[in-house]
């Protein structure tokens, strides 16, 4: 098989690719000033004699292993490496013992095999590093003493005893991303400062977990597709490579000037979807509604897209209160003084409260013409813009009239999140965690990391368009609700109870806000009606509510559900009204019988439903 020689990316593709970085993440030009530097393969051209070590430890232990196997491997902890290859093999555990046993083999077979060199390239490498000023971590998942001890000699006062991340530092080594979170601990650096250069793919799968900028250097024989897939920001085919272009990557990430392109190229990028979304739909002419605080924060989106810059724009005041019969009668209005026809089209470009109120309009103005979503909260993202329906509120009811129509198109970029607060994000991650309870445990588990997942905007986009696909095949399967679109009503007969209360109350709760309290009563009602396991509930109050309620603080967390038992009728009420109920008055939920597995249609009394409410205050210290 003939090798395929790759080459370095120059001076544009490492711009680029800066660029892409400080779109997901949000990081300013300068931010950098830290390198988490991985050592086998890195610093030292060491695994040729690590892998053999291996396969002749495992050999002599009745276990037939390829050595490139262990290419594979670098960067899991030895106790990691060999739970992994006994427990696949033999289908048992070793003990810490026996773990301690095996890794001395394997430490003496790669001592014996005689000094290894350093990486060519890494001393360059360090030297750019050290005349930029930027701090130098070492993060390696060995515990190799032979060559942590030759660290000084070889690159001295490259890496100080306290900016050095072993095996033994940590209680998950790599892909898990502890070891460079540790790494950053030790600099008191945030992920947008440092970036992380590595040799393997499980390596740079903890750099992008971890929410650094992320090199690759392919130094052994992995082939540069495992580093694709593994979303490294860049790949050098060299460690000689990689130190060539270093002073030119550091001086792009400084470079102030690329502030502005950075902005221009995003707002491009989605002003080009946007226009190509519209000539697909082939309409006559187009009409733009948005709200005045999305239209000021993205004045350079309507610039940049063609269609929105030259169409016709009805701006609706920011607020819920502003979702009503009179706004859509407005907008009726507009688009006939307009010359709107059924052969025109609407783009929405806000968040919830205007694909629901534009999407409405579109779907009964001339009895129906085509809209095109463009969301910018990640609650609209993943709620409001797929599947089709579409509402104003009728006093404090919410959605209480509308109707049915999908969107042509959704327009999906995390370009406008930037400006989110933290508990408007929040608010969005409550309808992906709902997303997760009625999808998969798995999913569950991974958006159950809240803050792992709002830090790393590669891991949020990748698992918000999950949420955004699950919904969209849920609901094209069952457009009028007749059935299983059902699912996606968990948390929302008390959510919306809980939402309406706190409008009358004059402390109006977000609708994910809301939602999130609703799962909480649902799970509750889960456990009373479905005999879901208590730990489930526990669970979701520990790790998903509880970090992020404050009593008094609203900006970074939940804000407050406040209710007491006074107004249980009026809440069972509100539940009873609920559009989703077969005979008005009463109730009924969706529930678990355990995460993955929803039930549609619960009829649920009023004493299941108070003493519901009585454990969620309870559990929410109320």
């Amino acid at each position: 098989m003939t090798e395929t020689i790759q080459s370095a990316p120059t001076a544009d593709d490492m711009r680029r690719a800066v660029e892409a970085y400080r779109l997901r993440t949000g990081c300013r030009p300068g931010s950098q000033h830290a390198a988490l530097i991985d050592m086998d393969g890195v610093l030292y051209d060491s695994m040729k004699y690590h892998t053999l070590a291996w396969q002749r430890m495992v050999s002599e232990q009745g276990i037939d292993c390829s050595r490139d196997e262990f290419y594979l491997y670098e960067g899991m902890t030895g106790k990691a490496t060999i739970d992994l290859i006994w427990r696949r093999e033999r289908g048992v555990s070793v003990s810490d013992d026996e773990v301690k046993r095996l890794y001395a083999i394997k430490a003496r077979y790669f001592v014996e095999m005689g000094r290894k060199e350093a990486m060519p390239g890494a001393d360059r490498m360090l030297k750019a590093l050290s005349d930029a000023g930027w701090a130098r971590v070492l993060v390696t998942g060995s515990a190799q003493s032979s060559l942590l001890e030759r660290l000084d000699d070889d690159y001295p006062g490259a890496f100080l005893p306290e900016r050095r991340v072993t095996a033994l530092d940590v209680k998950h080594g790599k892909p898990d991303p502890e070891p460079y979170l540790r790494g950053l601990q030790k600099i008191g650096a945030a992920p947008c400062e440092a970036i992380v250069i590595e040799n393997a793919p499980l390596g740079v799968r903890a750099g992008v977990a971890a929410g650094c900028f992320t090199v690759a250097v392919t130094t052994g024989p992995i082939p540069r597709t495992e580093f694709e897939k593994e979303r490294a920001d860049l790949i050098f085919p060299s460690m000689s490579a990689f130190a060539d272009a270093l002073p030119t990557l550091i001086r792009i990430f400084a470079d102030s000037a690329d502030e502005t392109s950075v902005t221009d190229s995003a707002q491009a990028v989605l002003g080009a979807r946007i226009d190509d979304a519209c000539r697909k739909a082939e309409r006559q002419n187009w009409f733009v509604i948005t709200d005045a605080n999305v239209e000021k924060a993205l004045v350079p989106l309507f610039s940049e897209s063609c269609v929105l810059a030259s169409a016709p724009r009805f701006t609706v005041s920011p607020g819920e209160a502003n979702k009503t019969p009179h706004t859509l009668f407005d907008i009726w209005q507009w688009l006939s003084d307009n010359g709107a026809t059924r052969r025109s089209g609407i783009i929405n470009v806000g968040g919830g409260l205007v694909t629901d109120l534009g999407g409405f309009a579109a779907a009964t103005f001339k009895r129906g013409i085509p809209y095109i979503n463009v969301p910018t909260t990640l609650l609209g993202a993943v709620d409001a813009a797929v599947g089709g329906k579409t509402a104003v509120n009728l006093g404090v009811l919410k959605n209480e009239v509308g109707a049915f129509a999908e969107p042509l198109a959704v327009v999906v970029s995390t370009v406008p999140f930037a400006s989110l607060s933290r508990s408007e994000l929040l608010s969005g991650y409550a309808e992906m965690i709902k997303t997760g309870f009625i999808s998969s445990p798995e999913l569950y588990q991974k958006l159950r990391d809240v803050d792992g997942v709002l830090n790393d905007a590669r891991e949020l986009e990748t698992l918000m368009c999950r949420c955004m696909d699950f919904k969209s095949e849920v609901t094209s399967s069952d457009l009028r609700e007749g059935g299983r679109r059902k699912i996606l009503n968990f948390g929302h007969t008390a959510g919306h109870a809980f939402e309406a209360l706190s409008r009358e109350l004059g402390r109006p709760l977000p609708h994910g806000v809301a939602v999130a309290y609703g799962m909480l009563t649902a799970l509750v009602l889960s456990h009373i009606r479905k005999n879901m396991p208590t730990a489930v509930m526990y669970d979701y109050v520990s790790g998903v509510l509880l970090p992020y309620y404050h009593s008094t603080a609203r900006e970074n967390g939940y804000s407050p559900l406040a209710f007491s038992c006074e107004q249980y009728p009026r809440l069972l009420g509100l539940m009873g009204h609920d559009k989703k109920n077969v005979v008005a008055g009463r109730p009924r939920f969706v529930l678990l019988d355990e995460p993955g597995r929803p039930v549609i249609d619960i009829e649920v009394a009023s004493a299941d439903i108070e003493a519901a409410l009585d454990i969620t205050r309870d559990l929410l210290g109320l």
